[in-house]
């Protein structure tokens, strides 16, 4: 009957020991995970920065007025006279 005892005893420090060991790899496991998330949530923010002045300098590139400028000034285009604008009616 000792050795019964013994033996489940045994059996359930060696389970306890288990289930410790695969606790403390699960929380680090999560610690890492979650430093990667932080990573990539940052990421993620650097990107929408980016994306916005992306924006603003699509919009100012693309303003008429300033295609109009460049236009005139680098390549010497100059704006029609309005004789030589033709109108098409349909």
């Amino acid at each position: 009957m000792k050795l019964k005892s013994l033996i489940f005893s045994l059996f359930l420090v060696v389970s306890l020991l288990i289930i410790i060991v695969d606790y403390v790899y699960l929380q680090h496991k999560t610690r890492n995970r979650f430093v990667e998330l932080q990573t990539l949530i940052e990421q993620e923010h650097n990107l929408n920065a980016d994306w916005g002045r992306l924006q603003i300098e699509h919009s100012t590139l693309v303003n008429s007025s300033r295609i109009e400028t460049k236009a005139i000034k680098q390549l010497g285009m100059e704006l029609p006279e309005n004789e030589h604008i033709l109108s098409i009616k349909r």
